[in-house]
C-alpha cells in the first residue's frame, strides 16, 4: 500500500511539474507573428502599436518597426539603445540570432533586480520588424530564452 501512494505521490508531482511548464502559441495577428508562452500568460494590450502580456515571472512586450530600410547592419545598434534607453546598466551577452522567419540581435540586461532578454527582429519576408522586450525573475532565465526563440512570422 505504501509502495502505491509513493507511486502516486511520485505521478502527481510529475504531472504538476509538467503542467507548470506547459506552453501554449499566442499571436498577435496584426503583424502576423506567433509564438510560445506559458499557459498562464495573460494578455495585457494588443493593438496595432504594441503587444503585451505576462504572467508573474515573466513579462513581454512587442513593438513594431514598419520600415523597409531597416537593415540587419542597424540591429545590434537598436537592441543597445533599448536597453540603454530603459536604464539596464548591466549589459551581459549578446549575439546575432536566426529564428525562423526573422533574423535579429539580442542582448541580456539587468536592472534593480530585474532581467530582460532585448531584441530587434528583422522579418525576413516583409517590412514589419519587431522590438521585443521579455523580463524575467530570476531563475527564469531558461524560460524566458525558448520564449525568444519561439517566434515566427505567418500570413
Amino acid at each position: 500500500m505504501k509502495l502505491y501512494q509513493t507511486l502516486l505521490g511520485i505521478a502527481g508531482t510529475l504531472l504538476l511539474t509538467f503542467s507548470l511548464q506547459a506552453q501554449t502559441d499566442m499571436v498577435w495577428d496584426t503583424h502576423g507573428v506567433g509564438f510560445s508562452v506559458p499557459k498562464n500568460f495573460k494578455i495585457e494590450t494588443n493593438n496595432a502599436e504594441e503587444f503585451t502580456a505576462g504572467n508573474d515571472n515573466l513579462f513581454l512586450s512587442i513593438l513594431p518597426i514598419q520600415d523597409e530600410w531597416v537593415t540587419e547592419d542597424d540591429l545590434a545598434d537598436a537592441v543597445v539603445e533599448m536597453a540603454e534607453g530603459l536604464e539596464y546598466d548591466r549589459i551581459q551577452e549578446g549575439d546575432a540570432i536566426d529564428i525562423d522567419d526573422f533574423t535579429g540581435y539580442y542582448i541580456k540586461g539587468r536592472k534593480d533586480g530585474a532581467n530582460a532578454v532585448f531584441m530587434a527582429l528583422l522579418d525576413k519576408e516583409s517590412s514589419t520588424n519587431l522590438l521585443v522586450v521579455i523580463v524575467y525573475a530570476d531563475d527564469y532565465e531558461d524560460q524566458a530564452v525558448d520564449m525568444a526563440a519561439s517566434f515566427y512570422a505567418y500570413d
